[in-house]
């Protein structure tokens, strides 16, 4: 029961006050009063001071005051009120509605019972007294016909909720800083996604896209851009296949920007995105990326056709281009003669021998030593009076930056886009710096190779003067030396000779002892007896010299008095770094197996105090003669090993 003091709450949820006559709730009144057979019907909704009609049939009036409602009486009872006689009602005996025109004399009254309380009542009336008053079909249906009327008010409640609701989403939208748009599915004859409309955009749109936002509203996507981009339209068919929202990092080709967001499906056909453009964070990672991959090129690629061909893969992948190559200048700048160096599928050869002077007004820039930076070839002065030559190679945003030798331009880095760009200073500044380290790569390669040339004849006129020192050693010694010692000495020279060939033809300017070790042992024609195994450690020259002759001293005695001087010997060579008090020692180790017994001897010669010297002429030598062969190690410092 409704406290009779206390307003009706809840109408003003609905917003119906004063509004305009709705042909759903006049229907009802009317059904209302032809059921009834009254001639007068009306919604009456109560407000905190009247009591308003929002349908009626039979009377003029729109409102009256709380005091000459009698519907008021439904909503404080909250319940079907019937009063067969107005006049003898005590209730409404005096109501200036009953005594004075219209003179109403029955009354039969429903209430509105919404979810937020009765807000009013839909009532039925008369100017003549109703004995016995409705029937009971007639109660049953005015009953039915006011939950008809509640029906109404709910669907208008929520649709005013949702429609506040859209206006709060609508503001939200409009103010945010994402871009935003809706759109409908356009599909084909196979019912396939071909294209959208865009049916809504949000400010925003224009920042991140570059299209005026009133240019968008009923055009598709591919009236808006160039060509259709199949991946774009593959995440809008998934959100709207799989009802779940995509989230995507995309970029269009047609424009070049990249783009972060998410397709959200709304309904059938129709989707809605959010995103914004992250083309900058984009690039900046993929720049710094590419200097990663560049510098790794760079530093371990030792022929420099092939480095060069890499460079561009790496510098067209990271600047997200059509196409990156290289091209050498003649000492005029009045052609290059460029590589095909890297593209994307599609775009035409490049490789070939070009002038200039057929691409426009490019020779200026260029012999002022700067980079030739256009945005479009089309519309730079310099370019669009001689496009054909770049169209034919699908070339509309170009820069060629200099490489340089010896203070002069050499070289170009040419880098194009199918279509205009707008290079930015981080991208001009980021293929300055990649120009400067191929160009450093590309002198330091050559160094290398003029190095490599002048050590190669160094040491073909070493082994040509260790051979003149072997004659003449042989002459002079002739009659000084027994036919075994001068044949020592002379495989010891050999021995030089083979070291002194390792360290000249490694590039790092270091024999390996591992293969050090194996061209003594094939020298002598044991290696297959011998079993050698260790790291690969790189000696330094005085390092590789006195082990060279230290592992052919060791090999000589092992041929001729240990473990190979007989068929079924063999020796064990390994190696191994080891920590030590002062760092770190590499420790060589020689196992003879299989030989006859052997002994300490009683006097050394030469060939002893060579190895006592060990690895690198400081000692750190043990030996051990046991019965089952000589066993031997040789410590010296590691770093020293490979820097002496």
């Amino acid at each position: 029961m409704v406290d009779k003091t206390t307003p009706v709450l809840g109408i003003e949820a609905y917003e119906i006050f004063d509004t305009l006559p709705e042909r759903g709730y006049d229907d009802l009144v009317a059904l209302a009063a032809q059921i009834c057979t009254t001639k007068i019907a009306v919604v009456s909704l109560i407000d905190k001071d009247r009591q308003w009609f929002k349908a009626r049939i039979g009377t003029s009036l729109c409102q009256t005051g709380l005091e000459s409602s009698i519907c008021r009486f439904v909503v404080d009872e909250d319940c079907l009120i019937e009063i067969e006689d107005l006049t003898a009602d005590p209730r409404t005996a005096q109501n200036p509605l009953v005594n004075e025109p219209p003179e109403i004399r029955f009354y039969a009254g429903v209430p509105l019972r919404t979810p937020l309380g009765t807000v009013g009542a839909l009532a039925v009336i008369d100017d003549v007294p109703r004995p016995g008053g409705l029937l009971p079909g007639q109660r049953e249906a005015l009953t039915k016909l006011s939950s008809l009327v509640v029906d109404l008010l709910e669907l208008r409640r929520r649709s005013t909720a949702l429609g506040a609701t859209r206006k709060r989403w609508r503001s939200l939208i409009q103010a945010m800083d994402e871009g935003y748009f809706l759109a409908q599915a356009l599909r084909d004859e196979t019912g396939c996604l071909r294209d959208w409309a865009y049916l809504e955009v949000n400010p925003a749109w224009e920042r991140h896209v570059g299209i005026p936002a009133d240019a968008v509203i009923g055009a598709t996507y591919a009236a808006l851009f160039p060509f259709i981009e199949s991946d774009w339209i593959a995440l809008a068919a998934k959100a709207l296949e799989t009802e779940q929202p995509v989230s995507f990092v995309q970029r269009v080709k047609a424009t070049g920007r990249w783009y972060e967001g998410t397709f959200y499906p709304v309904g059938q056909d129709y989707f809605s995105a959010t995103f914004k453009d992250v083309t900058s964070q984009i690039a900046a990672r993929n720049r710094q990326d590419g200097l990663i991959a560049l510098g790794d090129v760079l530093h371990d690629e030792r022929d420099i056709a092939t480095m060069i061909s890499q460079a561009m893969t790496i510098i067209g992948k990271a600047l997200c281009a059509d196409r990156a190559t290289y091209g050498e200048l003649d000492h005029d700048i009045e052609t290059i003669t460029v590589a095909e160096g890297w593209a994307l599928p599609g775009m035409p050869p490049i490789k070939g021998l070009y002038r200039f002077d057929d691409y426009g007004r490019l020779r200026e820039t260029l012999l002022a030593g700067e980079a030739l930076v256009i945005t479009d070839i089309l519309t730079d002065e310099r370019t669009r009076d001689d496009s054909t030559g770049w169209l034919a190679l699908k070339a509309r945003g170009v820069i060629n930056v200099p490489v340089r030798e010896d203070g002069r331009n050499v070289a170009l880095m040419l880098v194009h886009f199918c279509m205009p760009h707008d290079w930015t200073s981080e991208e001009i500044h980021w293929l300055h710096n990649a120009a400067d380290r191929l160009e450093l790569a590309i002198a330091r390669r050559r160094a290398d190779e003029l190095q490599n040339m002048i050590n190669g004849e160094i040491a073909h006129r070493l082994r040509n003067t260790l051979a003149m020192v072997q004659a003449v050693a042989r002459m002079t010694l002739r009659d000084a030396l027994s036919k075994e010692e001068a044949s020592r000495f002379y495989e010891r020279l050999q021995s030089l000779g083979r070291a002194h060939d390792l360290l000249h033809c490694d590039e790092q300017r270091a024999a390996v002892l591992g293969d050090l070790i194996a061209n003594i042992l094939r020298d002598a024609s044991v290696f297959e007896r011998c079993q050698i195994s260790g790291p690969v450690m790189r000696l330094g020259s005085r390092a590789a010299m006195s082990t060279a002759l230290l592992v052919h001293e060791m090999t000589t005695n092992a041929c001729k008095h240990g473990a190979l001087s007989v068929p079924e010997g063999q020796v064990v060579i390994s190696w191994q770094v080891e920590a030590s008090q002062a760092g770190n020692d590499l420790v060589l180790f020689w196992q003879e197996q299989g030989g006859p017994p052997v002994s300490e001897p009683t006097k050394g010669g030469f060939g002893a105090r060579l190895i006592s010297f060990g690895l690198i002429g400081t000692g750190g030598v043990s030996l051990r003669y046991e019965q089952e062969g000589l066993s031997a190690s040789f410590r010296a410092d590691a770093e020293k090993i490979m820097r002496t």
